[in-house]
């Protein structure tokens, strides 16, 4: 296990052509944040008739502007999605509600300008009556055949609803990647699980952190335990082969119980990179079979899994097309710091005020401080910064402020 930069490692990732996962139709309901397959084209013209733009009367056009008050006959009323049968003449008025049909020719006077009257009404001076006031005409949103919603949009509950004006109550997108978490390791324990006293078991806490990543993103997601066992570890790796995205945790440094990357080899995937010149998370591994079903090993530390999850595998699920939903910027320290180790260091931190403040931790497996941030920040070896300096910072995925846990007291 040769450790390579982490910009290598992104590059080597980036350098994968990206993988269409395929179609699948779902319900309006549904689609949001989804990517759209195809162009949404409308299936009429937008609006499809003349349309009351307002509440009011329908009158014939009279001189452009009533020179004095006008009294028509009120000969019924039009509500939306009912049509008027006949033209209006000279001297009628239908009562019309937004959204209705407009009888052909019509001008539409607001309720505002009139008395309201019910069998006959009132119009005031100097009321403008031509052609089309306040009539949406045929057509002028949009005509029929023309592309409303592109093929790669991210559906929005906008262009959700502007799918649903173009008759459509499913769109085509593109599926979702399947993952599978396998969390590897004899000492793992469920949570909830009785634990003996004097047990050296661990909580799987990976698990749960990757499913819930997953839950963020929108993504299927099923997962397993499994023992330190190669028989097992092949059998549950050979399960997951169903997925997109294998996703393992434990059993990738060098120790005689790591059992990942031997496995992963047998089963025909190809190593991009195993190991990355960074802390937390060196022994990470990324791999990939010819057929585009991607293995992302990560190590068993929870604070090294949080940090390799966003470095490593949502830049994967990007050439799988799923959007994470965050993306590196840059903020002010919040305070002095200094990095005195000899590999790039991915530090917990919390953004507050518009500064960013890393986290004092106890290492790799003090997941309780990392689960107080909302963000890693990227740190050189053997930097030190003031206060004020701008560093690269990563937020975490689907951490919302007031989301963070709390800040450990030491």
């Amino acid at each position: 296990m040769e450790p390579i930069t982490f910009d290598e490692a992104i590059a080597r990732i980036e350098s994968v052509p990206e993988t269409d996962p395929g179609v699948e139709a779902v319900d309006l309901d549904v689609a949001g944040g989804r990517l759209l397959a195809q162009d949404l084209r409308l299936d009429r013209d937008q609006p499809a008739f003349d349309r009351a733009t307002l509440d009011g009367y329908a009158v014939c056009p009279h001189p452009p502007a009533a020179a004095h008050p006008l009294v028509f006959r009120v000969v019924g009323t039009v509500l939306a999605g009912q049509v008027w049968p006949s033209a209006v003449r000279p001297g009628e008025s239908v009562r019309i509600m937004t959204g209705a049909p407009c009888p052909s020719g019509t001008a539409v006077v607001p309720h505002e300008q009139t008395d309201r009257g019910t069998t006959q009404v009132t119009i005031r001076t100097g009321t403008l009556l031509d052609p089309g006031r306040n009539v949406a005409k045929c057509g002028e949103d949009g005509r029929r055949g023309a592309i409303v919603v592109a093929a790669g949009t991210r559906l929005g509950p906008a262009t959700c609803a502007v799918a649903a004006m173009a008759g459509e109550s499913q769109v085509p997108v593109r599926r979702l990647p399947r993952i599978a978490v396998v969390a590897t390791g004899d000492e793992l324990s469920a949570g909830g699980e009785a634990v003996p006293a004097g047990s050296a078991s661990i909580a799987d806490s990976n698990g749960p952190f990757l499913a819930g990543l997953a839950a963020s993103l929108g993504l299927p997601c099923r997962r397993q335990r499994v023992i330190d066992d190669e028989a097992a570890l092949r059998a549950a790796l050979a399960s997951a082969s169903t997925s997109d995205v294998t996703v393992t945790t434990g059993g990738v440094s060098a120790g005689s119980r790591d059992l990942v990357p031997a496995l992963a080899r047998d089963l025909g995937f190809r190593t991009l990179f195993h190991g990355c010149d960074i802390q937390p998370g060196k022994p990470v591994l990324v791999a990939r079979r010819d057929d585009g079903h991607w293995l992302v090993g990560l190590p068993g530390n929870p604070v090294s899994v949080l940090a390799t999850a966003h470095l490593f595998l949502l830049p994967v699920l990007r050439k799988l097309g799923v959007a994470s939903g965050t993306t590196w910027f840059r903020l002010p320290l919040a305070e002095p710091w200094q990095h005195r180790g000899a590999r790039r260091l991915f530090l917990p931190a919390r953004i507050d005020g518009g500064k960013v403040g890393p986290i004092r931790w106890n290492g790799s497996g003090d997941l309780i401080a990392a689960a107080a941030g909302d963000a890693l920040i990227d740190l050189a070896p053997g930097g030190a910064w003031k206060a004020g300096e701008f560093l690269p910072v990563l937020p975490y995925v689907g951490t919302l402020p007031g989301q963070r846990g709390l800040l450990p007291q030491r």
